[in-house]
């Protein structure tokens, strides 16, 4: 017992000498993000041979430590076969962020659950679904200045809407790809 003082005592120094530099760690303020890029449908739409597609997103960043963020998301995304058939969807996404700041770079990684309002279409047909859908990525964001942004990212959704007859569920799992315009407040 005696022996373990001294390492407690030099554990409690250590730790005191630390603690002004954790607290001096500023939290990145809020942000917000414009996202455009491309929706590349797997599974079931790539069965059906649906081509890629224009994927958006507006998102609000709160940063709850420099390491660590919620991100909130409302997006749209679309595809189309040669066959007259076309989905669209609209996420909202909530999307919890791990997150390693290296200088005027920011790299993060992903994941969530977000509410997929689905619609599918093709002639005599037009049957839309919500569901729960699942979503991962990662990203980087370039500091213009401190208030302003720039990156890309790729997230990788699942989600698994059910049309009715004669469709039935459909995979619209995929990758989204995208480049980022963020702005801090």
């Amino acid at each position: 017992m005696k022996r373990s003082l001294p390492l407690v005592l030099v554990l409690a120094v250590v730790l005191l000498g630390i603690a002004p530099l954790a607290a001096q760690a500023a939290v990145p303020p809020s942000a917000f993000t414009l996202k455009v890029g491309a929706y590349f449908p797997q599974e079931d739409l790539d069965d059906l041979e649906f081509d890629t597609g224009l994927n958006a997103e507006v998102s609000f960043t709160s940063y709850f430590h420099p390491n660590l963020a919620a991100e909130l998301g409302i997006g749209y995304f679309e595809s189309e076969n040669d066959f007259d058939f076309e989905v669209t969807a609209i996420p909202v996404t909530l999307n919890l962020k791990g997150i390693i700041p290296i200088g005027g770079v920011e790299l993060y990684a992903l994941g969530g659950i977000g509410a997929y309002y689905v619609t599918f279409e093709f002639p005599g047909f037009d049957e839309n679904d919500t569901v729960l859908g699942f979503q991962a990525g990662a990203g980087v964001n370039f500091n213009i200045t401190p208030a302003m942004f720039v990156g890309a990212e790729a997230k990788y959704l699942w989600a698994k809407p059910d049309f009715g007859f004669p469709v039935g569920e459909v995979k619209i799992d995929g990758f989204q790809a995208t480049a980022n315009l963020g702005f801090r407040f």
